[in-house]
């Protein structure tokens, strides 16, 4: 896992096309339901105007956020067009991110701006402009929120590419996407799984947000603390934190925005390599169990952790008591082993 592949594991095979990708299907799906309206939570918390979307497709969930706020897309092609047709309200560019474009935003819009780059990363064969772009933004604008499709939960822990959607060139885990992004001066304040979509809403996407560079590092923490709280908050506990009261959540009413479950909070821990906190929060949801806990999941999750501690004799104990309560976690163990062995092939643990 290095930079000249991206930071995508060992032997992963990319596409080398790029097909574009027409943002025309529409059967009611609203695809990453959460990430606009936490950009428009922290725009309002920032006192931004505006909502600045890289690659906006038609610009249908970026439009919704009008004319509460001034909105900027960037996109090429048919989505482009599209959204300067039919959407005049908006400031629409046109940008080929594939090919390093770019369009220069006056510094006194950026700072009063949060920018949305909402499943786009993986459509490109070189993401190094986009990045780049985003971190010139960040220069002034407030915070950055960048989506991606979670490769391993979507695709499962064996898949080497290339990616099953065609317009896809490669996806990435979510250790992996913090890697990529850190190592492009993008380091997220928070990183983490968010919904899918509203019609499943399962947890199969990736999102970082990124703190502009006007953030303290005590702000930066705070933006993580919230995103978490909001992320992990119900629709009713989000209703009641008016834009203009957010500042409880993440000072002195913390108890109003619960965070992730226990199961959700432990395998973020594993996934960023953060092992011991893992292991405490895992430990302690059984500890306490209920009739609602997933104890079988949980179990899977602590035999993954025991895995990359090399504990194995405790890893093949944990994954027997997991596949015993719940035998369709047997192909989730399969998988995760294959994917163990295609990493210890190539050298990488």
């Amino acid at each position: 896992m290095t930079a000249a592949n991206f930071f995508v594991k060992p032997g992963y095979q990319a596409r080398t096309e790029p097909a574009y990708y027409a943002d025309i299907h529409d059967d009611g799906t609203i695809w990453q339901p959460d990430v606009y309206p936490l950009a428009a939570v922290l725009a309002y918390q920032y006192e931004c105007r505006y909502i600045i979307d890289i690659g906006c497709g038609r610009g249908r969930k970026l439009v919704a956020l009008h004319p509460e706020f001034e909105i900027v897309g960037l996109d090429f092609g048919s989505n482009f067009e599209y959204c300067r047709d039919h959407y005049p309200f908006g400031h629409w560019f046109e940008v080929d991110l594939e090919n390093g474009g770019g369009v220069d935003i006056p510094p006194e819009i950026l700072r009063q701006a949060v920018v949305i780059n909402s499943d786009v990363i993986e459509h490109l064969v070189n993401p190094t402009g986009l990045m780049q772009l985003i971190s010139s933004y960040l220069v002034h604008a407030k915070v950055a929120l960048i989506s991606t499709p979670e490769r391993d939960l979507e695709r499962g822990y064996q898949d080497m590419g290339p990616p099953a959607n065609p317009t896809h060139i490669r996806e990435w885990n979510l250790a992996e996407l913090i890697a990529l992004l850190s190592n492009a001066g993008l380091r997220p304040a928070y990183a983490g799984l968010t919904l899918n979509n509203d019609r499943d809403r399962m947890y199969k996407t990736s999102l970082a947000v990124i703190p502009g560079q006007s953030l303290t590092p005590s702000e930066a923490r705070d933006l993580g603390v919230f995103c978490e709280q909001w992320l992990g908050a119900s629709p009713e506990q989000r209703e009641a934190a008016h834009p203009r009261h957010l500042s409880g959540l993440t000072h002195g009413d913390a108890a109003a925005a619960p965070a992730a479950s226990p199961l959700e909070l432990g395998t973020r821990h594993i996934d960023k390599g953060e092992y011991d906190e893992a292991f405490q929060v895992l430990t302690g949801a059984l500890e306490k169990k209920t009739a609602a806990t997933p104890i079988p999941a949980i179990l899977f999750q602590l035999g993954r952790l025991a895995a990359f501690r090399q504990l194995d004799g405790d890893a093949r104990e944990l994954f027997y008591q997991a596949a015993v309560r719940d035998v369709e976690l047997t192909k989730d163990i399969v998988d995760f082993y294959i994917d163990q062995v295609t990493r210890a092939r190539s050298g990488q643990r």
